[in-house]
């Protein structure tokens, strides 16, 4: 018979692998966005935040003067990855911008982060303000799902590093790890799931997305990269690998690992 204290540990344990997700608001007037979903979902969710001087004051909700750190912490929390996944971008943007904290929109700004490849926004070109939020292109979304004629998007449908993280955090099952070489048909997520999920930038727990089970480190994402990679070279023939490598593994970011 499990003595009580195990009992419960294990329903201590079980809680937290329960953990609800935050509830959803649509960015209101004056929050500030960006071009990339999942970071606007996570402010949408209230996993993106400034800390604030007095502690029992309400969130925000608007995306603005946020840390690298506070960009660690949320992915943390909501998806269950190593910090680097949220900073290790955020202080390259930082370093190009040359301000400790911005907000969502800055990230529009031309010639640092933002670059032909956004999965919803069409880019910001240089004679239009940096500030300027972007708003969602519904026919970006259209073009992306109707790529594949499944009920999946999968790696022949992605590009760059943002789909290589939408096949990884919006997938039904377990993420398998970088070292076991996952073939490259585990790669795929359900349409319905990635259309909320773009389109409205809120997690679609209802059509079964979870958080990771486990904690997804920064070499997680190789086997994904690599799989569209390889799709990709036959076409164009550049790699992706420099852009990658430099993204999440530069500033510092293996110590987070």
């Amino acid at each position: 018979m499990l003595s009580y204290v195990a009992v419960t540990a294990i329903m201590v344990l079980a809680a937290v692998g329960d953990t609800a997700i935050k509830p959803w608001r649509a960015a209101g007037t004056g929050d500030s966005r960006g071009p990339c979903p999942m970071l606007n979902t996570l402010a949408n969710h209230d996993y993106l935040q400034a800390p604030f001087a007095n502690p029992a004051q309400t969130s925000p909700h608007n995306g603005r003067n946020l840390s690298a750190e506070d960009f660690g912490k949320a992915v943390v929390e909501a998806l269950n990855t190593v910090p680097a996944y949220g900073t290790g971008p955020a202080r390259m943007f930082i370093k190009g911008l040359g301000f400790d904290c911005f907000d969502l929109a800055d990230l529009n700004t031309p010639g640092i982060l933002e670059h032909i490849g956004s999965l919803t926004r069409n880019d910001i070109i240089e004679n239009q303000q940096a500030t300027r939020t972007c708003t969602v292109s519904p026919m970006r979304i259209v073009a992306l799902l109707d790529d594949s004629l499944s009920e999946y998007i999968d790696a022949a449908s992605g590009a760059y590093v943002e789909s290589s993280l939408m096949l990884m955090l919006m997938k039904n099952d377990l993420v398998p790890g970088a070292f076991i070489l996952p073939s490259s048909k585990v790669w795929k997520t359900p349409k319905e799931r990635v259309r909320v999920w773009l389109s409205e930038e809120r997690l679609p727990t209802e059509l079964g997305w979870k958080r990771s089970k486990r904690q997804l480190k920064v070499w997680d994402i190789f086997p994904v990269v690599k799989a569209i990679f390889d799709l990709k070279r036959a076409q164009n023939g550049h790699s992706l690998w420099s852009m990658f490598t430099s993204l999440f593994l530069g500033g510092g970011e293996m110590q987070e690992l």
